[in-house]
């Protein structure tokens, strides 16, 4: 191959427009190139059909111009010698096509016609597969076919792969952007509803926290508080699987080295994704609708004034039976004298809880008798101050923390529900408008304090 030629391929393998995703505008500058690089009369692209039973003229350039329309396509079955030359998957040189034994059986309707004398058939290959040819067209006159000449588009044959690639490059971008929008469509109304469905637990949460009668929704709570997070944790896991395809597909783009399957496999798994969503969402929703309609009526707790120390010994009263079934001594030690304004139901919702969950939980491995104090006194500002405290097993350091918090317990499985108390906090905090603090030390029990303000 001489220089001229040589420069001719550099000019065109440095053209932009192969690799763009302009496919008809490359393939004509390279067969542009072809006819001015071995002077021939007509040059053009043939591609197979899907099954290889026919090859159809894509594109025809001549000296006079370009045509993409009413190009011919060849059938397998119409010409049997000519494609089982092409079955070959080598160059087909023709100088006398019209007598040549693989180019002859469309003598009278192709090469007379056109006033073709002489064809070369060179393969073009993707991915190593031939999908078509480049074929040159000498009119007028036989030609005989240098080495040079198969050489020269031997070497287009080469350059039309990247013409191809970025093509497909190009479609596969197209298609994924497209299933980036639908799928960012679908996470986002997915996390939507995932959205309004936690809203919709965190509001029933709160109406459960002010509720006075807990009584029947321990084992309620239970399987709720469980059920909800495991289609939630789900839903959550299927949106960052998705985020995570979506993320190596966009890589494996910018690199070039996406294929069809390997779109294919992507979209199959971001719809398996979004389904295991949609599942988990509806079941998340259809389980917060159970807990709101089984939630027992709200509390209406009423302010007026009460004596602290008489109401605190008559409410004992009612939990002596109690805490004697748990052989835990309740004992007093009343001495605020004060009358104040609160909420009495409210009050006696507190401290119910603390000294139930005294007996439950702070006595499992008692080595002692188990005593629960209940104290009252005045605070330096006149507040009232309650402190309920035990001498069990005490609370770790790692779960005070969160010892307030809606649904958590140690006790799950074993009838705890980690409601009471969040109930008790919420109380203090919402209807009493006080403050309650824990001190607990391991093996050194528990000392939960209360400070109430008068209410106007």
């Amino acid at each position: 191959m001489n220089n001229a030629l040589e420069g001719l391929l550099l000019a065109l393998s440095m053209d932009p427009l192969l690799d763009s995703d302009h496919r008809s505008q490359a393939e004509s500058v390279l067969l542009q190139t072809c006819l001015q690089g071995i002077k021939v009369s007509r040059a053009s692209i043939w591609l197979y059909s899907d099954e290889n039973s026919a090859i159809a003229c894509k594109l025809l350039c001549t000296q006079h111009g370009i045509s993409t329309h009413d190009l011919p396509t060849l059938n397998r079955t119409d010409y049997p010698s000519y494609f089982a030359a092409l079955d070959k998957k080598r160059v087909i040189t023709a100088p006398d096509a019209r007598s040549d034994p693989a180019t002859c059986e469309f003598n009278l309707v192709y090469l007379e016609p056109c006033n073709i004398y002489s064809l070369l058939d060179v393969p073009l290959r993707y991915k190593g597969e031939v999908i078509g040819i480049i074929c040159c067209e000498q009119t007028q006159q036989p030609r005989l076919w240098s080495d040079s000449d198969a050489a020269f588009v031997g070497a287009l044959s080469d350059l039309y792969g990247r013409i191809v690639a970025a093509a497909q490059r190009h479609r596969y971008q197209v298609q994924l952007e497209t299933a980036n929008a639908r799928l960012e469509s679908q996470v986002q109304e997915r996390t939507q509803h995932l959205q309004a469905a936690l809203d919709q637990l965190k509001q029933t949460q709160h109406h459960l926290i002010e509720s006075e009668k807990m009584a029947s929704l321990g084992s309620l709570v239970v399987g709720v508080a469980h059920e909800i997070n495991t289609p939630i944790g789900v839903g959550l896991t299927a949106n960052s699987h998705s985020q995570y395809v979506l993320e190596k597909v966009q890589r494996t783009v910018e690199t070039g080295g996406i294929t069809k399957q390997s779109l294919k496999s992507a979209v199959t798994d971001l719809l398996q994704s979004c389904n295991i969503v949609e599942r988990n969402l509806e079941r998340a929703a259809g389980l917060i609708q159970q807990f709101k309609q089984t939630a027992l009526d709200q509390a209406h707790f009423e302010l007026h004034a009460i004596d602290i120390d008489d109401y605190i010994s008559a409410l004992s009263s009612t939990l002596q039976p109690f805490c004697r079934q748990h052989q835990v001594e309740l004992q007093l030690q009343l001495s605020s004298g004060l009358s104040l304004n609160t909420f009495p139901g409210a009050l006696a919702q507190v401290i119910t809880n603390l000294v139930t969950n005294a007996c439950l939980h702070a006595f499992e491995q008692a080595t002692q008798p188990a005593l629960v104090n209940i104290t009252t006194r005045v605070s330096a500002d006149q507040q009232l101050c309650i402190v309920v405290s035990d001498n069990g097993c005490g609370i770790p350091r790692s779960h005070q923390q969160k010892i307030f918090d809606p649904f958590f317990t140690t006790k799950r499985g074993r009838g705890g529900t980690g409601l009471g108390l969040s109930i008790v906090y919420n109380i203090v905090k919402q209807h009493l408008k006080g403050e309650l603090s824990l001190h607990s030390e391991p093996a050194q029990g528990c000392r939960f304090s209360l400070t109430i303000p008068n209410l106007h």
